[in-house]
C-alpha cells in the first residue's frame, strides 16, 4: 500500500533498515505464494526501500518545476517501486534496490512530464527537448560558449525552426492573477488583457434579436411547434436537444419531431423578420 504522506513525515519514510538479500528472497517467495501474508510481505518490501525512493526523488527536485513538491515526487517514485516489487525476480536481477532504481526513476520522470506543468505537452516532445539540452551542453563545452541556433540545429540534424519551437516549451504558463510588478499588488497581469467575452454592442444586439425571434415564433407557430423548435435549437437553454430527447418529452417518435421542425422552419422562412435576418447574413 502507498505510504500516507500526510500522517507520515518524510523522515519516517526512511526510518527503516535496508533488507539483506536473504530477507528480500524470503519476502518475495511469501508474496508469490499468495495467501493472507502476501500483502504484508509486499508492504514490508516497499517500506524498507522507501529511502531509495526519497533519495531519487530529491535528485529531481530542481528539474520538477514550481508546481511539484518533494512529496509529489515521492508519490510518483512509490508507484515505480510498487511496479518493481511486483516484477522483481531475485534469481535474475540480484538486489531489489538495483532493479527498482530504473522503475522509480522512470516513474518520477513520467510524473514530472504529466503534472509538472500547468499546460502539459506530449512525452515525445519532452524527450526531444531533453536531447536538445544535452546536445547544447556538449556544444557549450566544445565551443567554450553557448552554441547559436544554427549550430545547435546542425548538430541535431534538425530544422532551426524546430530548435526554436522546442526551446519555447521551457516557458511555462503564468497566472493572470500574478502582480504586474513585485512592488504593486493592485495591478495584475490579467488587467492588461482585453476581455472579448462581453462586448456590450454585441450583447444588446443578440438580446434584441432573441426577443424578436420569440415574437415571430409565437406569431407563426402553434404552442407544440414552439416547444419543439425551442428545445431542438436550444432557444432557451443555449444547448441543442437531440431528436430523441425532444420526442421523448413530447411523446412522439424522432421522425415525427423531424417532420414538425421541417414544417415549422418552412413557416418561419416566410415571415418578413426572418427574411430580414437572412438578408443580413454574409454571402
Amino acid at each position: 500500500m502507498l505510504p500516507d504522506l500526510e500522517t507520515n513525515p518524510i523522515a519516517a519514510l526512511t526510518d527503516h533498515p535496508i533488507l539483506s538479500p536473504a530477507d528480500e528472497v524470503a519476502l518475495i517467495a511469501t508474496m508469490r505464494a499468495g495467501g493472507s501474508t502476501a500483502t504484508a510481505a509486499r508492504d514490508t518490501l516497499v517500506r524498507h526501500n522507501m529511502r531509495l525512493v526519497v533519495a531519487l526523488a530529491t535528485r529531481f527536485q530542481r528539474r520538477a518545476g514550481p508546481h511539484l513538491t518533494l512529496e509529489d515526487l515521492i508519490s510518483f517514485g512509490t508507484l515505480g517501486l510498487l511496479r518493481a516489487v511486483d516484477r522483481f525476480d531475485p534469481a535474475k536481477a540480484g538486489k531489489l534496490s538495483t532493479y527498482a532504481t530504473w522503475w522509480i526513476t522512470q516513474a518520477i520522470r513520467r510524473g514530472i512530464i504529466a503534472e509538472g506543468r500547468l499546460i502539459t505537452i506530449p512525452v515525445h516532445l519532452h524527450e526531444r527537448r531533453a536531447l536538445q539540452r544535452r546536445t547544447e551542453a556538449q556544444l557549450t563545452v566544445q565551443l567554450n560558449r553557448p552554441p547559436s541556433a544554427a549550430e545547435l540545429a546542425a548538430a541535431l540534424a534538425w530544422n532551426p525552426r524546430q530548435v526554436a519551437a522546442l526551446a519555447a516549451l521551457d516557458a511555462d504558463a503564468e497566472s493572470l492573477n500574478a502582480p504586474l510588478r513585485p512592488d504593486e499588488a493592485t495591478t495584475e497581469r490579467g488587467d492588461l488583457i482585453a476581455d472579448w467575452r462581453y462586448v456590450p454592442d454585441t450583447v444588446v444586439l443578440a438580446t434584441m434579436q432573441h426577443r424578436e425571434l420569440a415574437t415571430v415564433l409565437a406569431a407563426c407557430l402553434t404552442e407544440r411547434e414552439q416547444r419543439i423548435v425551442r428545445a431542438y435549437f436550444g432557444f432557451d437553454t443555449g444547448e441543442n436537444a437531440t431528436l430523441e430527447a425532444v420526442g421523448a418529452a413530447e411523446g412522439v417518435t424522432r421522425e415525427r419531431v423531424r417532420q414538425v421542425i421541417a414544417a415549422a422552419l418552412a413557416k418561419l422562412r416566410e415571415h418578413p423578420a426572418i427574411q430580414a435576418f437572412r438578408a443580413d447574413e454574409p454571402a
